[in-house]
C-alpha cells in the first residue's frame, strides 16, 4: 500500500542494527527519530541481578556503553521511575561522569533508558515530545533502541534527553552572548495522595521544597532556590483581580503557560500540569539573573487518554488555570494554543502517495504509523513487557485512530466554549 515507505523503513532497520561503528556521531545523531538503535549495556552479572532485586533503589552500578561503534566505560546506571518501576525490565538512568568525573557522551552527562513499561503502544511520550518540539516548546527530544544487556536482548526502550544544563542550553540557546543554561533547574515531586494544585502553602520554604527538587544550584541557600516559587505561588492565589496578569508578568509567561497546557489539553494529558490528580510530570526553569520561568514537558505516558477528553479537564481545580481563564485575552492564548496544535498533527504532506481512495493523513497519523513500523518487531520480539503483542497492536490502532479524530472533537469544542451560541453543543467523538 506504501511500498516506498515499507522499503525505508526495512533499510533504516538495517542500517540502525546492522552498521557497526560509524564515525563519531553528536546527540542528534543518538536521538534520530528515523533510527531504531541498539544499546549495549555490559555490567557484572551479579551486579544487574543486585539493581533488578533492589530496583525500588537508586543504587549505582559500574557499566560499560557501547552504541554504533563507541564505547564509554565506567559509566553508572540505576533503576528509575515511579509506578513504571520494574524487576524484570527496568527503566535506567546512565550516568555517563557518575564515575569518571568530566566525563561525557556525545557532549551529554547523562540520558533515560525508558522501559515504557506504563504504554501498551510504547509511543505517547515519544509523540506528544515531538508535538511540543514542533510548538517550539521545550521538550526532550526522544527516539528508540533495541537494549542489550550483556549481549542478551533486554527489550524495546525510548531513548530519552535528560533534562539538564545541556538540554537546557539547546533550547534555550544564547542570550547576551552567554549560554541560557545556568539558572535555577527544578523536577517537580508528586506527592502521593496529597495532590496540589497551585493553592498556596504558606510562607515556610519547606512546603515547596518538597515539590521542587534543584537539579542546578544544588547547594544554594533555600532563600535562593524557593523564595520565588513562594512568591509566586502566593501571587497566583492573593493577587487582586485586576492586577493578577501584571502581578504574575514578574513569576510568568502566561501566554506561554497557556501555550503548554493548551498543548497538553489537545493531547488528551491526563496527568500533567492539570492533571486527574493535581500538578504532575515537568520540570520548572528559572532563568538566569530573573525572577521568570518556564515549565518543562516532561514523562507524558499518560497523553492520548481519549478522543473526547475535554479540553477543559482541570481547569476549575487548578488555581493558576482558574483565575487565568477569567481574562479574555488569556483565554483566547489558551484556546489558540489548543487550535493550533490541532493544526500542527493535521497538516498534510503534499508528497504522500496515496491508493486510489485513499484518505490523506495528517502528521500525527503519518508520524505514529512510521514510528511502529520502525519498532513493532523490537516490540513484538519484547518478551519482558507487561502485556501482550494482541495489547500492543491494538494501543496502535486506538493511537491512529485518536491521530484521525482529535481534531475534529477538539474543534467543536472550542467552538462551543467560546461562541455563547453554541454553548449547548454536543461534540460527540469525531466532531
Amino acid at each position: 500500500m506504501r511500498a516506498s515507505r515499507t522499503f525505508a523503513v526495512s533499510l533504516l532497520l538495517v542500517l540502525s542494527c546492522g552498521a557497526a561503528g560509524a564515525a563519531a556521531q553528536t546527540a542528534a545523531d543518538l536521538f534520530n527519530p528515523n533510527v531504531l538503535h541498539r544499546v549495549d549495556l555490559i555490567v557484572s552479572s551479579r551486579d544487574w541481578e543486585k539493581l533488578k532485586a533492589a530496583y525500588q533503589t537508586n543504587e549505582y552500578y559500574a557499566a560499560t556503553l557501547k552504541w554504533q561503534g563507541l564505547t564509554v566505560q565506567n559509566i553508572g546506571i540505576r533503576s528509575r521511575g515511579l509506578g513504571s518501576r520494574s524487576q524484570s525490565k527496568p527503566g535506567l538512568r546512565v550516568d555517563i561522569n557518575r564515575y569518571a568525573s568530566g566525563q561525557e557522551f556525545l557532549g551529554l552527562k547523562s540520558f533515560i533508558l525508558d522501559n515504557l513499561w506504563q504504554d501498551p503502544s510504547g509511543l505517547k511520550e515519544a509523540m506528544a515530545m515531538r508535538l511540543f518540539a514542533r510548538m517550539n516548546l521545550p521538550a526532550p527530544r526522544e527516539s528508540f533502541a533495541m537494549l542489550y544487556v550483556n549481549y542478551k536482548y533486554a527489550g524495546l526502550y525510548a531513548i530519552v534527553e535528560s533534562i539538564d544544563k545541556t538540554m537546557l542550553g539547546r533550547v534555550f540557546g544564547e542570550k547576551n552572548g552567554d549560554t541560557e543554561n545556568d539558572g535555577f533547574l527544578f523536577e517537580y515531586n508528586y506527592k502521593e495522595g496529597s495532590p496540589w494544585f497551585f493553592t498556596y502553602l504558606g510562607a515556610n520554604f519547606a512546603s515547596y521544597k518538597e515539590l521542587f527538587s534543584p537539579k542546578t544550584h544544588e547547594n544554594d541557600s533555600e532563600w535562593d532556590l524557593y523564595h520565588e516559587i513562594e512568591s509566586m505561588v502566593r501571587t497566583v492565589n492573593e493577587a487582586r483581580d485586576d492586577m493578577f496578569v501584571s502581578s504574575m508578568a514578574a513569576y510568568l509567561d502566561l501566554s506561554l503557560f497557556m501555550k503548554h497546557v493548551g498543548v497538553q489539553a489537545f493531547l488528551a494529558e491526563w496527568d500533567g500540569i492539570l492533571g486527574y490528580a493535581g500538578l504532575n510530570n515537568f520540570y520548572f526553569y528559572r532563568f538566569e539573573k530573573q525572577t521568570v520561568s518556564q515549565f518543562i514537558a516532561w514523562d507524558a505516558d499518560n497523553t492520548f487518554r481519549a478522543i473526547e477528553y475535554s479540553t477543559l479537564s482541570g481547569h476549575q481545580e487548578n488555581v493558576l488555570m482558574r483565575r487565568a481563564m477569567l481574562v479574555p485575552e488569556l483565554k483566547a492564548a489558551f484556546f489558540d494554543a489548543v487550535l493550533a496544535a490541532e493544526a500542527s498533527a493535521a497538516e498534510l504532506d503534499p508528497a504522500e502517495i496515496l491508493t486510489p481512495g485513499e484518505t490523506p493523513r495528517g502528521w500525527l497519523e503519518r508520524e505514529i504509523t512510521t514510528t511502529y513500523d520502525l519498532i513493532r518487531t523490537a516490540a513484538r520480539s519484547d518478551v519482558l513487557k507487561p502485556y501482550t503483542n494482541d495489547e500492543f497492536e491494538a494501543a496502535i490502532a486506538d493511537l491512529q485512530t485518536f491521530a484521525r479524530e482529535r481534531g475534529a472533537y477538539v474543534k467543536c469544542e472550542v467552538v462551543k466554549n467560546t461562541d455563547p451560541a453554541k454553548a449547548g453543543t454536543v461534540c460527540p467523538p469525531g466532531g
